[in-house]
């Protein structure tokens, strides 16, 4: 899985995030066992972790690692007699990848070989949603990066084609829901936490994705909803914020992370790869 977005947009503090929640409060609810597969990996999630959950510091925009390093796990789940396995492997793009001119070979090569993509928009650069802060770089701009993005896929030809569109799964996420979320009405389903248990709940995926739509309408920026249904046979709209509520400065919110929705991408592509069964159903 390839994790992409704007400069700014969150990846490495949804990267250490969501690897926190897979591994112990997501874990124990569905059933589910994550182990880094090197030293290597452990190494490098500690190096995610470590500034946000014992140091009390916000991560920078990208760690400091030169080229970008996949993490490793291995991922595994028991439904009755039967365990069930994937190898999950997780790599936090380099902001120069998407930052414009031609596609390097390295990110060439790792897009071809992705089995999915998660792609963050930070709610600061769609119009209408959030004031964009002043002094934000005009490079930092989320439709621009979901161009990139999808032509650097179709260029790499990223999973088996489906009438020309990029063949592989592609969660599209917007970030940072804490800042959007006193403008939304009280009954969306924004609002809402997922349902606790073992199972993908599909009703709730259905309603958060179509509001999201809508959303993107309101805020003048469905263009980027257009140009994913036009490229992508398989994408579905997110919402999440890692850290709960907004951070002072360097300073992580009082308490660490109150994650919210943050699971949700990978939940879906965890079902869409049949490690999570549909909530209601067992195979």
């Amino acid at each position: 899985m390839v994790l992409a977005g704007p400069a700014g947009s969150g990846r490495s503090t949804f990267t250490a995030v969501a690897l926190h929640e897979l591994r112990h409060r997501l874990g124990a609810e569905l059933g589910m066992a994550l182990l880094p597969c090197d030293d290597r990996t452990a190494t490098d999630v500690r190096r995610y972790e470590q500034p946000l959950y014992e140091d009390a510091h916000v991560l920078p925009p990208a760690l400091p690692s030169g080229s970008p390093r996949p993490l490793v796990h291995r991922m595994s789940r028991r439904a009755g007699r039967r365990e069930r396995a994937l190898t999950f492997v997780l790599l936090d793009t380099a902001q120069r990848w998407f930052a414009g001119g031609e596609p390097a070979e390295g990110e060439l090569r790792s897009l071809a070989g992705a089995d999915a993509i998660v792609l963050l928009l930070d709610p600061q650069d769609l119009t209408g949603a959030v004031p964009r802060p002043v002094g934000r770089p005009p490079t930092a701009d989320s439709a621009q990066v979901v161009e990139r993005v999808l032509d650097r896929l179709r260029t790499a030809g990223a999973g088996a084609p489906d009438r020309g569109r990029i063949g592989i799964p592609v969660a599209v996420a917007v970030a940072k829901l804490d800042l959007v979320a006193p403008q939304l009405p009280p009954n969306s389903p924004l609002h809402r936490r997922r349902s606790p248990g073992p199972g993908f709940d599909a009703v709730d995926r259905s309603a958060v994705d179509a509001e999201l739509r809508a959303l993107l309408a309101l805020w003048q920026s469905d263009g980027i909803d257009r140009r994913l249904r036009e490229t992508c046979a398989d994408y579905q709209l997110f919402a999440f914020s890692a850290l709960g509520r907004s951070p002072r400065g360097d300073a992580a919110p009082p308490g660490g992370p109150r994650p919210h929705r943050v699971e949700d991408p990978l939940l879906w592509l965890l079902h869409r790869f049949g490690l999570l069964d549909r909530a209601g159903h067992r195979r």
